[in-house]
Protein backbone atom coordinates (compact mmCIF):
# COMPACT_ATOMS: atom_id res chain seq x y z
CA UNK A 1 0.00 0.00 0.00
CA UNK A 2 1.22 3.53 -1.06
CA UNK A 3 1.29 6.04 1.43
CA UNK A 4 0.29 8.40 -1.35
CA UNK A 5 -3.45 6.57 -1.02
CA UNK A 6 -3.20 7.87 2.37
CA UNK A 7 -1.82 11.40 1.65
CA UNK A 8 -3.75 12.90 4.65
CA UNK A 9 -2.76 10.77 7.35
CA UNK A 10 0.66 10.85 9.32
CA UNK A 11 3.18 8.24 8.89
CA UNK A 12 2.67 6.97 12.24
CA UNK A 13 -0.45 6.72 11.58
CA UNK A 14 -0.08 4.54 7.87
CA UNK A 15 2.13 2.22 10.01
CA UNK A 16 -0.28 1.65 12.54
CA UNK A 17 -3.57 0.95 10.12
CA UNK A 18 -1.62 -0.87 7.61
CA UNK A 19 -0.06 -3.23 10.13
CA UNK A 20 -3.67 -3.84 11.14
CA UNK A 21 -4.66 -4.43 7.57
CA UNK A 22 -2.35 -6.59 7.08
CA UNK A 23 -0.76 -4.64 4.38
CA UNK A 24 2.78 -7.01 3.01
CA UNK A 25 4.89 -4.27 2.55
CA UNK A 26 4.31 0.00 2.58
CA UNK A 27 5.17 2.59 -0.14
CA UNK A 28 7.02 5.21 1.44
CA UNK A 29 6.25 8.75 0.81
CA UNK A 30 9.14 10.94 0.84
CA UNK A 31 7.37 13.54 2.27
CA UNK A 32 5.90 11.55 5.11
CA UNK A 33 9.40 10.06 6.12
CA UNK A 34 10.87 13.63 6.28
CA UNK A 35 8.02 15.22 8.12
CA UNK A 36 8.09 11.92 10.55
CA UNK A 37 12.32 11.99 10.70
CA UNK A 38 14.31 8.99 9.11
CA UNK A 39 15.14 7.40 12.55
CA UNK A 40 11.70 7.72 13.82
CA UNK A 41 9.97 6.22 10.74
CA UNK A 42 12.66 3.42 10.15
CA UNK A 43 11.94 2.03 14.22
CA UNK A 44 8.21 2.44 13.23
CA UNK A 45 8.72 0.15 10.18
CA UNK A 46 10.79 -2.92 11.92
CA UNK A 47 8.39 -3.03 15.22
CA UNK A 48 5.60 -3.93 13.07
CA UNK A 49 7.78 -5.71 10.10
CA UNK A 50 6.82 -3.64 7.34
CA UNK A 51 8.94 -3.96 4.24
CA UNK A 52 9.82 -1.10 2.12
CA UNK A 53 8.31 -2.02 -1.82
CA UNK A 54 9.68 1.89 -2.81
CA UNK A 55 10.81 5.21 -2.25
CA UNK A 56 8.73 7.59 -3.71
CA UNK A 57 9.86 10.21 -5.15
CA UNK A 58 12.58 11.61 -6.20
CA UNK A 59 14.48 12.99 -9.28
CA UNK A 60 12.53 15.97 -10.93
CA UNK A 61 15.19 17.54 -12.56
CA UNK A 62 14.31 20.60 -13.91
CA UNK A 63 15.96 20.16 -17.60
CA UNK A 64 17.87 22.64 -19.02
CA UNK A 65 18.62 24.26 -15.59
CA UNK A 66 22.02 23.34 -15.12
CA UNK A 67 22.25 24.81 -11.44
CA UNK A 68 18.43 22.96 -10.35
CA UNK A 69 19.75 20.05 -12.34
CA UNK A 70 23.23 20.00 -10.36
CA UNK A 71 20.79 20.45 -6.88
CA UNK A 72 18.08 17.90 -7.70
CA UNK A 73 21.18 15.20 -8.66
CA UNK A 74 22.61 15.64 -5.07
CA UNK A 75 19.05 15.35 -3.37
CA UNK A 76 18.54 12.38 -5.48
CA UNK A 77 21.67 10.78 -4.70
CA UNK A 78 20.65 11.68 -0.46
CA UNK A 79 17.13 9.82 -1.54
CA UNK A 80 18.76 6.63 -3.08
CA UNK A 81 20.99 6.81 0.69
CA UNK A 82 17.97 6.75 2.29
CA UNK A 83 16.20 4.00 0.30
CA UNK A 84 19.02 1.81 1.35
CA UNK A 85 18.82 2.75 4.65
CA UNK A 86 15.32 1.37 4.40
CA UNK A 87 15.99 -1.45 2.23
CA UNK A 88 13.20 -0.13 -0.17
CA UNK A 89 13.55 -2.30 -3.79
CA UNK A 90 13.44 1.06 -5.57
CA UNK A 91 13.81 4.96 -5.37
CA UNK A 92 10.87 6.22 -8.09
CA UNK A 93 12.20 8.80 -9.91
CA UNK A 94 10.69 11.72 -11.81
CA UNK A 95 12.71 12.68 -14.86
CA UNK A 96 11.77 15.90 -14.78
CA UNK A 97 10.87 18.64 -17.74
CA UNK A 98 10.58 21.78 -19.38
CA UNK A 99 7.98 22.60 -21.98
CA UNK A 100 11.26 24.81 -23.65
CA UNK A 101 12.69 21.29 -24.77
CA UNK A 102 11.82 19.12 -27.56
CA UNK A 103 11.32 15.36 -26.56
CA UNK A 104 14.61 14.97 -27.67
CA UNK A 105 16.71 17.17 -25.95
CA UNK A 106 14.45 17.13 -22.83
CA UNK A 107 15.98 13.13 -23.46
CA UNK A 108 19.25 14.22 -23.79
CA UNK A 109 18.99 16.39 -20.55
CA UNK A 110 17.80 13.57 -18.44
CA UNK A 111 19.96 10.73 -19.84
CA UNK A 112 23.83 11.95 -18.46
CA UNK A 113 21.63 12.64 -15.06
CA UNK A 114 20.72 9.17 -14.67
CA UNK A 115 23.71 7.65 -16.00
CA UNK A 116 25.50 9.77 -13.03
CA UNK A 117 23.13 7.93 -10.07
CA UNK A 118 23.91 4.50 -11.55
CA UNK A 119 27.06 3.90 -9.90
CA UNK A 120 25.35 5.19 -6.96
CA UNK A 121 22.40 2.94 -7.19
CA UNK A 122 24.41 -0.07 -7.45
CA UNK A 123 26.10 0.88 -4.26
CA UNK A 124 23.51 1.07 -2.14
CA UNK A 125 21.35 -2.28 -3.47
CA UNK A 126 18.29 0.08 -4.95
CA UNK A 127 16.99 0.26 -8.11
CA UNK A 128 15.97 3.57 -9.39
CA UNK A 129 12.67 3.47 -10.86
CA UNK A 130 11.29 5.88 -13.79
CA UNK A 131 8.16 7.01 -13.49
CA UNK A 132 5.83 7.96 -16.94
CA UNK A 133 3.16 10.49 -16.00
CA UNK A 134 -0.09 12.04 -17.45
CA UNK A 135 0.72 14.50 -20.70
CA UNK A 136 -0.70 16.80 -18.06
CA UNK A 137 2.24 16.74 -15.82
CA UNK A 138 4.66 18.40 -18.20
CA UNK A 139 6.51 19.46 -14.88
CA UNK A 140 6.85 16.48 -13.67
CA UNK A 141 8.47 14.57 -16.82
CA UNK A 142 9.30 14.47 -20.12
CA UNK A 143 8.09 10.80 -20.16
CA UNK A 144 4.24 10.09 -20.15
CA UNK A 145 3.89 6.29 -21.78
CA UNK A 146 5.58 2.78 -20.63
CA UNK A 147 6.41 2.22 -24.00
CA UNK A 148 8.61 5.36 -24.61
CA UNK A 149 10.01 5.35 -20.89
CA UNK A 150 11.10 1.38 -21.66
CA UNK A 151 12.78 2.88 -24.90
CA UNK A 152 14.74 5.63 -23.30
CA UNK A 153 15.56 3.19 -20.31
CA UNK A 154 16.85 0.87 -23.17
CA UNK A 155 19.40 3.52 -24.61
CA UNK A 156 20.77 3.78 -21.26
CA UNK A 157 20.97 0.00 -20.67
CA UNK A 158 21.49 -0.72 -16.79
CA UNK A 159 19.61 -3.38 -14.34
CA UNK A 160 20.10 -0.95 -11.97
CA UNK A 161 17.47 1.52 -14.15
CA UNK A 162 14.16 0.18 -14.55
CA UNK A 163 10.58 1.29 -15.27
CA UNK A 164 7.02 1.73 -13.28
CA UNK A 165 4.17 0.66 -15.01
CA UNK A 166 1.31 2.78 -13.87
CA UNK A 167 -1.42 0.59 -14.76
CA UNK A 168 -3.77 3.39 -14.45
CA UNK A 169 -1.38 5.58 -16.88
CA UNK A 170 -0.54 2.48 -19.16
CA UNK A 171 -3.96 0.68 -19.18
CA UNK A 172 -4.66 2.03 -23.40
CA UNK A 173 -1.41 1.97 -24.62
CA UNK A 174 -0.71 -0.01 -27.91
CA UNK A 175 2.33 -2.89 -27.65
CA UNK A 176 1.22 -2.59 -23.73
CA UNK A 177 0.86 -6.38 -23.84
CA UNK A 178 3.91 -7.33 -25.74
CA UNK A 179 6.06 -4.98 -23.73
CA UNK A 180 4.74 -6.44 -20.02
CA UNK A 181 5.58 -10.37 -22.19
CA UNK A 182 8.62 -9.21 -24.53
CA UNK A 183 10.55 -6.71 -21.51
CA UNK A 184 9.66 -7.74 -18.00
CA UNK A 185 13.01 -7.46 -16.61
CA UNK A 186 12.85 -3.32 -17.00
CA UNK A 187 9.87 -3.17 -14.66
CA UNK A 188 10.75 -2.09 -11.26
CA UNK A 189 7.56 -1.94 -9.28
CA UNK A 190 4.16 -2.03 -10.98
CA UNK A 191 1.63 0.39 -9.29
CA UNK A 192 -2.40 -0.60 -9.10
CA UNK A 193 -4.97 1.46 -8.88
CA UNK A 194 -8.55 1.89 -11.67
CA UNK A 195 -10.56 4.29 -13.33
CA UNK A 196 -13.59 5.30 -14.04
CA UNK A 197 -14.04 5.99 -18.15
CA UNK A 198 -15.38 9.19 -18.76
CA UNK A 199 -13.46 10.90 -15.99
CA UNK A 200 -12.19 14.52 -16.81
CA UNK A 201 -9.10 14.41 -14.61
CA UNK A 202 -5.70 12.68 -14.23
CA UNK A 203 -5.79 11.99 -10.54
CA UNK A 204 -9.07 11.00 -10.00
CA UNK A 205 -8.63 7.10 -9.33
CA UNK A 206 -10.85 4.60 -7.77
CA UNK A 207 -10.67 0.86 -5.98
CA UNK A 208 -9.76 -1.46 -8.10
CA UNK A 209 -12.90 -3.07 -9.28
CA UNK A 210 -14.87 0.01 -9.24
CA UNK A 211 -14.01 1.04 -12.47
CA UNK A 212 -12.93 0.02 -16.07
CA UNK A 213 -9.49 -1.03 -16.07
CA UNK A 214 -8.90 -4.57 -16.90
CA UNK A 215 -7.14 -5.41 -13.89
CA UNK A 216 -8.12 -9.46 -14.09
CA UNK A 217 -6.25 -9.50 -17.69
CA UNK A 218 -3.26 -7.33 -16.98
CA UNK A 219 -2.38 -9.00 -14.17
CA UNK A 220 -2.74 -12.45 -15.52
CA UNK A 221 0.14 -11.13 -18.01
CA UNK A 222 2.25 -9.90 -15.68
CA UNK A 223 2.58 -13.74 -13.82
CA UNK A 224 2.22 -15.06 -16.92
CA UNK A 225 5.29 -13.18 -17.95
CA UNK A 226 7.53 -14.05 -14.85
CA UNK A 227 7.28 -10.61 -13.05
CA UNK A 228 7.85 -11.00 -9.64
CA UNK A 229 7.98 -7.89 -7.70
CA UNK A 230 5.98 -5.73 -5.41
CA UNK A 231 2.24 -4.29 -6.62
CA UNK A 232 1.87 -1.16 -4.80
CA UNK A 233 -1.62 0.45 -4.67
CA UNK A 234 -1.46 4.00 -5.09
CA UNK A 235 -5.19 5.56 -5.06
CA UNK A 236 -5.88 9.61 -5.04
CA UNK A 237 -8.81 11.37 -6.17
CA UNK A 238 -12.13 13.01 -4.79
CA UNK A 239 -13.79 9.24 -4.10
CA UNK A 240 -10.61 8.09 -2.19
CA UNK A 241 -11.48 10.96 0.01
CA UNK A 242 -14.85 10.85 0.17
CA UNK A 243 -15.00 7.33 1.28
CA UNK A 244 -11.92 7.81 3.77
CA UNK A 245 -8.91 5.68 4.34
CA UNK A 246 -10.01 3.31 6.93
CA UNK A 247 -12.26 2.05 4.36
CA UNK A 248 -10.45 2.30 1.07
CA UNK A 249 -7.18 0.80 2.71
CA UNK A 250 -9.03 -2.84 3.54
CA UNK A 251 -11.14 -2.79 0.76
CA UNK A 252 -8.61 -1.82 -2.09
CA UNK A 253 -6.60 -4.75 -0.60
CA UNK A 254 -9.13 -7.17 -0.46
CA UNK A 255 -9.46 -6.56 -3.90
CA UNK A 256 -5.65 -6.58 -5.45
CA UNK A 257 -5.31 -9.93 -4.10
CA UNK A 258 -8.26 -11.64 -4.76
CA UNK A 259 -7.29 -10.46 -8.41
CA UNK A 260 -3.44 -11.80 -8.10
CA UNK A 261 -5.00 -15.67 -6.27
Amino acid sequence: MSQITTRGWSFERDVEAFAVSGVDGVGVSIVKLEACGKSRAAQLLREVGLPVSCLTSSGLFPLGDADGERAALARTREHLATAAELQAACLLVLAGGSPRLAWEDAAARARPLLEQLLPDAERAGVRLALEPTSQLRMDLSFLHTFDEALDFVDTIGSRWLGVVLELNNAWIERRLSDNIRARTDRIALVQVSDFKVGTLAANERVVPGDGDIPLARLLEQLAAAGYDGWYDIELLGSAIEQEGYAAVVPRALARVRALLA
